[in-house]
């Protein structure tokens, strides 16, 4: 079976994801320090170590990223900082606007309920995205050509 751009015409494809794989590269670099420093104060001894890890990216390799999983742990970080936030903010206003004394009240009970639904609901739409989604994608982009000649990106 012969492969043609459906744009251009040409016989010129390759496959995306080893184009991706060609304008990825890394480069790793660790360094190591010793002297012995003779002062007015006596004499001191530096030793340090450092390392460096890099990654670089062709413009053509990052327009070509493979589709990626949606983070749980992202979800539930910002979950938790808009729910301790939202949290605090309700129960300031409440404290100020009904000079309560109490922390606990029916607006802070409500958002609390609000935040965790809306939680659930995030959690399930990126389960969701990760066992449904995420795979059709992840195949489409394995099966799919760029064409050398003119860029064109097709699923053949």
């Amino acid at each position: 079976m012969e492969l043609r751009c459906p744009k251009c015409n040409s016989k010129d494809l390759r496959k995306v994801s080893l184009r991706y794989e060609e304008g990825s590269f890394g480069a790793e670099a660790q360094t190591r320090i010793r002297a012995a420093v003779v002062g007015g104060s006596g004499a001191d001894l530096i030793v340090g170590r450092a390392s460096n890890n890099a990654s670089h990216q062709s413009a053509l390799s990052k327009r070509l990223n493979p589709p990626m999983k949606w983070s749980y742990c992202k979800v539930t970080y910002w979950s938790v900082l808009v729910l301790l936030c939202g949290g605090w903010l309700v129960s300031y206003v409440n404290t100020i606007t009904n000079r309560a004394s109490t922390v606990m009240s029916p607006a802070l009970e409500g958002y609390a309920l609000v935040a965790t639904v809306v939680f659930a609901f995030i959690v399930v739409l990126v389960t969701w995205h990760n066992l449904s989604v995420y795979p059709k994608r992840l195949a489409d982009w394995d099966r799919s050509f760029i064409c050398q000649r003119c860029g064109t990106v097709s699923t053949q």
